[in-house]
């Protein structure tokens, strides 16, 4: 509750998105693992939380208001007999209102160039998160993104790259866990 500055854990749930949202894996309920507590309780990860909603273009009022956030820890690994693929679902929305990409991590990786499109799908900007905490600010409603393929520089080892999503909903009637 941005208010009070609460950021709680609900209960697990599997992921869901409509198959119309998402073609690859839409209409699926998807178990990612949950969550350690140590890391949803990891002061570096409250301050990014708080960090990012304090960018959004929000009136005050909606600022004090309940948010639902999604948080995925992602790992794409690439080797030389197969490519990582970030986005199999190709050009997509994520269904919150806004969308923070995060880079935590990248090792022996080519690839993996965001890009932004209008909802027209047609390109805005590419970009290559490269160091770690490279960040991309997404307002989901009114942009789409996706990811290029990932793969190894040196063939003899894997392609890493490792993201942190956290999505942003606005749901006014949200109640407490």
């Amino acid at each position: 509750m941005p208010s009070t500055e609460e950021i709680l854990p609900f209960p697990f749930t599997p992921y869901f998105q409509d198959d119309t949202i998402n073609s690859y894996a839409g209409g699926v309920q998807r178990k990612l693992a949950p969550l350690f507590k140590s890391t949803l309780t990891n002061k570096f990860l409250q301050a990014l939380i708080k960090f990012d909603f304090e960018q959004f273009p929000l009136s005050r009022e909606k600022k004090q208001q309940p948010w639902r956030l999604d948080l995925h820890q992602i790992r794409v690994i690439g080797t030389d007999n197969e490519i990582g693929e970030p986005t199999p679902e190709g050009i997509h929305h994520d269904e919150n209102d806004f969308v923070c990409i995060h880079l935590m991590g990248r090792k022996n990786t080519l690839g993996g160039i965001n890009t932004i499109y209008d909802n027209n799908k047609q390109p805005l900007k590419s970009v290559a998160l490269q160091q770690t905490m490279d960040s991309i600010v997404i307002w989901d409603p009114h942009v789409m993104h996706s990811v290029s393929s990932v793969y190894p520089k040196n063939k003899n080892e894997k392609a890493i790259r490792d993201i942190l999503i956290i999505g942003y909903s606005h749901v006014s009637d949200l109640k407490r866990p």
